[in-house]
């Protein structure tokens, strides 16, 4: 098989890209994380498809489609397509050939589509071993080497002898499981369902013998039972009779209960009659006749009471003519209106008084100023003193006259000029007191004014009128106020007392419409009426215990055919008990049902085991004829165990040929691998032994001679050698199946220079029998490679062309 091209639509970090191959060596590069692997991962899901679990592995990062298109030849030169959905898991493959005809018929098997195992006619299992190559993993896994022993087998020049033995071996163990059956089946199982035949015809065969000895027991068991059974019969009988000495005495007790009954029930019908005319007298509204009745008793006070304030408030004669009157002077004014009427009088009288006060003073001023001052005249009185003393010093003492006089000169020029600043300033005082005066009678006149506006129209001359006559309008006002009041009281009250009379009235005329009279005298009615419907319910209460005392002594029976019963009791010829007493009646009915019961199943028992007894008889057969039936089970046994030693025989000799078509192809691998080895290894390894059963490879040290595990030499050295055996693989597949191609994932990462060197032209050389794709890291191998003639993609260099159909 030779890979043509990959487009990988969504597959893990790819998207969009797509990958052509090259018939030999392809070296695909790029640095770590540029999606390498991922690249290998979609070639092998593209063959196989996804194993489980690996699907959320591989989604794509970006939600693009998760699909890819695989485009590969096989030997024979046809070309296939693959188209895969991985969403859609077995039903996401279509397979078209180079036409573009849908191929999935001839490729698939059953409902199954797996290209790689129809084309390459391996595995996934022996793929993964044999084709694919992963870091650290070069070495075959023991685990599959039965699967790829037998895949290498099919292989080689004997490949259909190793089908003809697979084949024989399969139908041996087909003749094994159908004829003899395997440990592990349930539904065919011959030889199994044999021996248990042979261990159910040994038990039968005891069970035979066994049943023989036992019918004699069986036999003493029934006569016992029927023994049983007849006692507790005679037991149950003997009760019987019993119960119907006391059933008679109790039938008789309950006609006697039943005729005082009727006679109670009969003298209480008698006396319910005598009450008959109160029969729809409903009792209950009762309770609603006594509250209208209170409520109307209420309601009527009110109104009465109502009414005698009512009468109380009644205006005296020409107080609704003097309430007129007020009401159209004093009545005029509301609180605002006379507050500010009453303050014009307060200043108006304020002002009255500051005018005469002011009048007053300026008249004793101007008298003051008009014959000098008080001032003036002491200072004259002054003067006149100081002569006075001077000329009495001047007197005594002559000498000093020039200065007496001259003194007294000057005292009479300070009076006179002292008394006329006096006169001056007092004409200025009155002057100023008169002006106070006029301004206070002009504030006089102009509020006076102000009330006679108010008061003339009314007829009214001063304030304090108007205010006595508001008071009065305020009283008379106010009690006519409490009088509309004291109507609207007495008319709500009595409308309120007229209504709980007309609902008295209804509820009366309901319950007694032949009661006449006032409404005490209605309700005394009722309530007599009242009192006899209790009597009547009582005499319907005594009827109704009469009723249960009938239930009770009927227990839910037919009195006639109580009557019945006991008449044919007696008649039968059953002596009734003396006295009923049912607690012996029902002991006695308990132990007839457990005799009957004891009957019964000793009844059941002889039944059971003559039952047992005739299938037994039946069922015991000819213990020589069961030995002889177990004798020919035994044989059929033998029969079928001889031929599963035969089988297993033949399969042991198959296997040993197999064994050695396994060696013949081991030792192939190991020609094929021996010169690669050598050369890999710089001639150092050049024997290697290879372990059809584990695929354990082993090598010839040139140190000591001795044939080695792997495990005993060096990782690079190992996976060289494992490299050569994968390469050895695909040339033996090259010779009788179809080569799968060789998926190397980055093999030579942990190698150093010297090894890759020698590799590369060993992978060059293997080019030539399978197609190889090598995914590296290495950006110097991958040209070291293309100079070899090897095909590059760059994974780091470019975007992938995504596909255009």
């Amino acid at each position: 098989m030779k890979l043509l091209a990959l487009r990988i639509d969504g597959f893990g970090r790819l998207a969009g890209h797509e990958v052509t191959f090259a018939p030999g060596l392809n070296v695909v590069s790029g640095p770590n994380e540029a999606g390498k692997s991922t690249l290998a991962a979609a070639i092998i899901a593209s063959l196989y498809g996804l194993q489980r679990g690996e699907k959320e592995r591989w989604r794509p990062w970006r939600g693009e489609p998760f699909a890819a298109v695989l485009r590969y030849e096989t030997a024979d030169g046809a070309r296939w397509e693959v188209h895969r959905a991985f969403d859609r898991d077995t039903k996401g493959v279509r397979i078209y050939d180079a036409d573009g005809n849908d191929a999935a018929a001839r490729v698939g098997s059953g409902r199954s589509l797996v290209p790689g195992d129809a084309h390459l006619r391996i595995p996934l299992e022996v793929f993964m071993q044999t084709a694919c190559v992963r870091q650290r993993a070069i070495a075959l896994d023991g685990d599959a080497a039965g699967a790829v022993s037998t895949a290498l087998a099919q292989a080689l020049d004997g490949g259909p002898k190793e089908d003809a033995a697979i084949g024989a071996i399969a139908r041996l163990d087909l003749a094994v499981r159908k004829h003899v059956g395997t440990q592990r089946a349930h539904k065919n199982a011959p030889l199994r369902a044999l021996r248990d035949e042979e261990e159910r015809r040994r038990g039968e065969a005891a069970d035979a013998r066994a049943a023989l000895e036992s019918l004699a027991e069986l036999r003493d068991r029934i006569a016992a039972a029927r023994a049983e059974r007849d006692d507790a019969l005679a037991a149950a009988a003997q009760c019987e009779r019993d119960v119907r000495a006391l059933r008679a005495a109790h039938l008789r007790a309950r006609s006697a209960a039943l005729r005082e009954h009727h006679d109670e029930l009969a003298g209480l019908q008698q006396a319910r009659a005598a009450y008959d005319d109160v029969a729809d007298f409903d009792v209950e509204r009762l309770h609603a006749l006594d509250d209208a009745y209170y409520s109307w008793r209420s309601a009527e006070s009110v109104a009465e009471a109502a009414e005698r304030d009512l009468i109380a408030e009644r205006p005296q004669p020409g107080e609704l003519e003097e309430l007129e009157a007020r009401r159209a002077d004093a009545g005029t004014f509301d609180d605002d209106a006379f507050e500010a009427l009453r303050l014009t009088g307060i200043q108006a009288d304020a002002a009255r008084a500051k005018a005469a006060a002011a009048a007053s003073d300026a008249a004793a001023a101007r008298r003051a100023g008009d014959g000098g001052g008080p001032a003036a005249g002491a200072v004259v009185a002054a003067a006149l003193a100081a002569f006075a003393v001077d000329v009495g010093v001047a007197i005594a003492h002559w000498w000093v006259w020039t200065a007496v006089i001259a003194a007294f000169v000057a005292v009479l020029g300070f009076a006179a000029v002292a008394n006329a600043r006096s006169r001056a300033r007092r004409r200025r005082s009155a002057d100023a007191l008169q002006r106070l005066a006029d301004d206070a009678l002009a504030e006089e006149a102009r509020t006076a004014a102000a009330l006679a506006r108010v008061l003339e129209p009314l007829r009214i001359t001063r304030v304090d009128e108007l205010a006595r006559r508001r008071v009065r309008y305020l009283l008379l006002a106010g009690r006519e106020t409490a009088r509309r009041k004291a109507e609207v009281r007495a008319a709500t009250a009595r409308s309120a007392a007229d209504g709980e009379a007309a609902r008295f009235d209804a509820i009366a005329g309901a319950l007694a419409p032949d009661g006449g009279g006032t409404r005490d005298e209605r309700r005394e009615h009722a309530t007599r009426r009242a009192a006899r419907r209790r009597k009547r319910d009582g005499l319907d209460a005594s009827l109704a215990m009469l009723a249960v005392r009938r239930d009770d002594i009927l227990q839910g029976d037919d009195e006639f055919a109580l009557q019945a019963e006991y008449e044919a009791l007696v008649a039968s010829g059953v002596d009734p008990a003396p006295r009923d007493d049912q607690l012996a009646m029902r002991r006695l009915e308990r132990q007839r049902t457990e005799a009957e019961a004891l009957a019964h199943e000793a009844d059941l028992r002889v039944h059971a085991l003559m039952g047992q007894l005739q299938h037994a008889e039946r069922a015991v057969r000819d213990v020589a004829e069961l030995d002889e039936e177990l004798a020919a089970v035994q044989a059929r046994i033998a029969e079928l165990e001889a031929f599963r030693r035969a089988v297993e025989l033949a399969r042991a000799t198959i296997e040993t040929r197999k064994d050695e078509a396994h060696r013949l192809f081991a030792r192939r691998l190991e020609q094929y691998s021996a010169e690669a080895v050598g050369a890999i290894t710089g001639a150092r390894y050049g024997e290697i032994r290879l372990d059809p059963a584990t695929l354990a490879i082993r090598v010839r040290v040139p140190e000591t001679g001795a044939i080695e595990d792997l495990a005993h030499l060096s990782a690079g050295t190992t996976d060289q050698i494992a490299l050569v055996v994968r390469l050895a693989t695909a040339r033996m597949f090259a010779e009788g199946l179809e080569t799968p191609p060789l998926l190397l994932d980055d093999p030579f990462a942990f190698w150093d220079a010297e090894r890759i060197a020698r590799c590369l032209p060993l992978l060059v050389h293997a080019a030539h029998d399978a197609q190889i794709v090598l995914f590296t890291a290495s950006d110097e191998l991958a040209r070291e490679a293309e100079r070899a003639g090897a095909h590059r993609v760059d994974l780091a260099a470019r975007a992938l062309a995504a596909p255009s159909g």
